[in-house]
């Protein structure tokens, strides 16, 4: 009889398990994410402002008119109404549908890396599914928040580290304190770089929004990711930085008067500023997606 209970209780696994890992499942992890997506562009657009996400509803900033349900569908909406408000045709930024589009996208990779291709309980993975889909979101926002104001708003952060230690023990890491550590250590990282710079060199180099943000990624990943997603940070961002501020010289060069061109007047490299906080997202979303393609960065980074 425990036999056949035990060969049921399998069965009954396998099917829940084809059925999650399905097209309707492919489908729901998406439509997940631009839902979410469309709650992520309200942060970005509120939070910066000091104004409550929840209260006044959806509304056009250029006449005050109230977004009806059909009129606030993420992606869709976007384009039957060819980016525009239906009273007053204001133009809407397409941000707010790339915004959409990124955080579904990122779904679906978070869907692939963690119940698709992860073994072990399906539960755990669903559970890691959910965890880091929601906080794949949480780092778009703060990339285009960062990049608008050149702040990673507290009221993300000091609410966002205990929570993602709190959740850090649905992801698998070797032990329960690993998410506790990766938070102090990632803090403390970047504040050691970031008063060493001051000190050397008399200007900030990271803000201390950098290392809050850091200790968000260790506290739900673990210390073990601390050092490569600051390397990581540190060297797409040297790349694609220098890049786009060579770039953003040429431009500005090539519209400037002839006489401020003859006096070679131009901005050094190192007087401009660009945000961080970005890049850090963006490796900690690489680190997370490489979770299940590379198994010996798995064993160094989850301990799996």
């Amino acid at each position: 009889m425990t036999c056949v209970l035990e060969t049921g209780a399998e069965m009954d696994s396998e099917l829940l398990k084809v059925m999650v890992i399905s097209p309707w499942g492919y489908v729901f992890s998406a439509v997940w994410g631009a839902l979410w997506g469309s709650f992520f562009n309200v942060m970005i657009v509120r939070l910066p402002a000091g104004e409550s996400l929840v209260r006044p509803a959806s509304h056009c900033r250029a006449c005050g008119l109230q977004l009806r349900f059909y009129d606030n569908i993420p992606i869709f909406s976007y384009l039957f109404l060819r980016g525009r408000c239906r009273r007053c045709k204001a133009h809407y930024s397409a941000r707010y549908m790339l915004v959409e589009l990124l955080v579904a996208a990122l779904s679906l990779a978070m869907f692939s890396t963690f119940i698709v291709e992860a073994p072990g309980a399906l539960g755990a993975n669903v559970a890691r599914f959910f965890i880091t889909s929601l906080f794949s979101g949480l780092l778009v926002a703060i990339s285009f928040i960062d990049l608008d104001t050149m702040r990673i708003p507290n009221v993300i952060t000091y609410p966002g580290i205990p929570a993602v230690v709190a959740l850090s023990v649905f992801m698998g890491l070797p032990n329960l304190w690993d998410g506790a550590v990766g938070a102090v250590g990632g803090y403390l990282l970047v504040r050691l770089i970031a008063d060493g710079w001051e000190l050397l060199r008399g200007r900030q180099g990271m803000g201390y929004g950098d290392a809050k943000l850091l200790a968000m990624i260790g506290g739900l990943l673990g210390w073990q990711v601390v050092l490569p997603t600051l390397f990581l940070a540190s060297l797409q961002g040297s790349i694609i930085g220098i890049g786009a501020l060579l770039v953003a010289r040429a431009l500005r060069q090539r519209e400037a008067s002839p006489q401020s061109a003859e006096d070679g007047e131009e901005e050094p490299l190192h007087t401009t500023t660009i945000p961080f906080g970005p890049f850090l997202c963006l490796a900690a979303l690489e680190l997370m997606i490489l979770h299940a393609h590379l198994p010996s960065l798995t064993m160094l980074l989850f301990g799996g």
